[in-house]
């Protein structure tokens, strides 16, 4: 878009007719996702019909809890071209995306994000980067967050958003925050407003719905654009650009694009090899005298990431569909069945009952108490005079059909009783059940391969995120190979190259998947069965060795196995005891 033309008045006006357009184009899908939570959080609507259901029995609850994962996908990076440096470069940054991923409450996104990919068939995150993060003298960090489809507005026509010129982000929020984020007064705040649609609590005057407009310029870069209502909180039309702040005729807090950096390019004598080093000026001044043999200034261009900082994770894929397919839309027409029969179900035995016959003369008085009356007969009569009409229905067939339209939607989605943990009623072989259990996972395994391909897209943005802003080393702890606590380094210097030019610039060709092994340490009882299993095997040496036990120790220290530490601290002191050395 361009938006150069426009003052700031006429940039809003002419947005803000960008986001009503989009959300009118949009409104048919939107009423598709409301369907679909009413369905997930029992609705007890009838297609086509005003009537309501008498009882739900929620079966697209139990599919969609039944799928829910907390199983986290763990990095993996590879360089595109290899290199010595540059798979040390890859291996840092699979410890910085999971540094980052425990500093931020990824489990309680993840669980919100399961649910939301199965109800709507899509969730949406959106990565930021945050200058007002200051930990341990690192200036900085990575914001993430898990949003509803129903928050995203993507640009109409439009199924993949590499290809999208403009798309929004909508947040319910209050004005005080929009003072304390944005710097408004209380008198801008005032021109906040709400959407009718928002979902708060907050009466209008407190709360406040903030649109995040995201847009392509004509050279491609991306801005941003951020209002509510008529306050216009945020203008940038670079927004990956480093801003630099400087003063010119009209504004006095205006900011400038920062283009290129100083680095010094420094060959440092290391084991008596000569290697070479990135520095800022503060850096080089620190670097030990007498190990530098050459300096040289260089003028490197900032790295800036280029696609919107938004990841769609899709439950299935459709056809030109940007977002994915809903597990409820696929298990509808079972879920209304099986509500008009419930509900028949009940009117039947709230019809039923036993009705009694007496005679014409009786003197008793009936009524629909249960055993709230006493007949009491007179001298001469019989109690043959008296009797009843069972009218209990059979809803036999009512309940077969009920359960054969649950059978039914699992079978859709592919979920079998063993997926669910669930008895089996048939005398099966424990393979066969594990064979079916496979089966059914397989079937399941595209919905895991979204995800995995989500969270690569994620780890890619927050990689992106600190090659560009990440000016200091950042420390990263990890655990190696033997279960100890190691501590490395993240430092955006180390992905300098040189093109063949001879022109330095950041590099940021590496491929970006999932660990495929780091899954099992979400199945931690499965991990200490086969770590004991390796040491009485002798997989892991002689099981009676004091260094295969702390093999063995080492090993379910990292699969969390309770009290492990202790066991570690005690065989590798007995090793030490023994005249082992240090034993790491």
């Amino acid at each position: 878009m361009n938006l150069t033309t426009h003052n700031k008045q006429q940039r809003l006006a002419y947005i803000r007719s960008l986001y009503e357009q989009a959300k009118q184009a949009g409104a048919a899908q939107d009423a598709l996702f409301e369907r679909h939570m009413k369905q997930y959080r029992g609705s007890d609507e009838i297609d086509g019909s005003a009537e309501r259901a008498g009882t739900v029995r929620n079966i697209t609850y139990e599919i969609v809890e039944s799928q829910v994962s907390s199983s986290i996908p763990q990095p993996k990076v590879d360089p595109v071209c290899y290199t010595e440096r540059r798979d040390r470069a890859a291996k840092a940054i699979e410890r910085l995306c999971s540094s980052v991923r425990d500093r931020l409450p990824f489990e309680e996104m993840n669980d919100r994000d399961e649910r939301y990919t199965y109800v709507y068939g899509s969730s949406v995150w959106f990565l930021e980067w945050d200058h007002t993060i200051s930990t341990y003298g690192e200036a900085g960090g990575v914001r993430v967050s898990c949003l509803s489809p129903r928050d995203f507005i993507p640009q109409p026509g439009i199924t993949h958003i590499e290809h999208m010129d403009y798309c929004f982000l909508r947040f319910s929020t209050t004005r005080a925050e929009l003072c304390r984020t944005y710097g408004a007064s209380e008198e801008q705040a005032a021109l906040a407003s709400v959407e009718a649609d928002a979902d708060t609590a907050l009466d209008d005057n407190e709360a406040a719905t903030v649109i995040v407009c995201f847009y392509r310029d004509a050279d491609g870069e991306v801005g941003q654009f951020i209002f509510s209502g008529e306050l216009i909180l945020a203008d940038i039309e670079h927004y990956y650009r480093r801003k630099l702040p400087t003063v010119d005729g009209e504004n006095d807090h205006a900011l400038a694009d920062q283009t290129y950096e100083t680095v010094f390019r420094a060959i440092l004598l290391e084991d008596r090899l000569p290697c070479e080093h990135f520095f800022t000026k503060s850096e080089l001044c620190e670097a030990a005298e007498g190990t530098v043999l050459h300096v040289e200034e260089l003028h490197v261009p900032y790295y800036t990431p280029s696609g919107f900082p938004i990841v769609i994770r899709k439950n299935t894929s459709g056809d030109d569909m940007l977002y994915g397919q809903s597990d409820c839309e696929f298990i509808r027409p079972e879920q209304q069945a099986i509500n008009k029969i419930e509900s028949r179900i009940l009117q039947k035995l709230l019809r039923a009952g036993v009705t009694p016959i007496v005679p014409e003369d009786a003197t008793v008085a009936l009524n629909n108490a249960v055993f709230g009356q006493v007949i009491k007969m007179k001298p001469g009569e019989s109690a043959a005079q008296y009797g009843t009409v069972d009218t209990t229905p059979d809803i036999s067939q009512d309940i077969a059909e009920a359960e054969r339209l649950y059978q039914h939607a699992k079978r859709t989605l592919g979920i079998s009783d063993a997926y669910q943990g669930l008895a089996a009623a048939s005398n099966e072989s424990g393979y066969a059940r594990q064979l079916q259990i496979s089966q059914a996972g397989g079937r399941l395994d595209s919905k895991r391969t979204m995800k995995q391909a989500a969270y690569a897209a994620i780890d890619r943005l927050i990689f992106e995120y600190y090659l560009a802003y990440a000016d200091e080393e950042r420390r990263i702890g990890y655990r190696d190979g033997n279960g100890c606590v190691q501590n490395t380094s993240f430092h955006r210097y180390d992905f300098l190259e040189r093109d063949k030019s001879g022109a330095y610039h950041f590099s940021d060709a590496y491929l970006f998947s999932i660990d495929q092994n780091g899954g099992i340490e979400g199945r931690r009882e499965e991990l200490w069965e086969k770590n004991l299993k390796n040491l009485t095997s002798g997989a892991l040496g002689d099981p009676t060795d004091h260094a295969t036990l702390l093999r063995y120790w080492q090993s379910q220290e990292r699969a969390h196995y309770p009290f492990a530490r202790e066991n570690v601290e005690y065989f590798r002191d007995a090793l030490k005891a023994r005249g082992g050395g240090e034993v790491t």
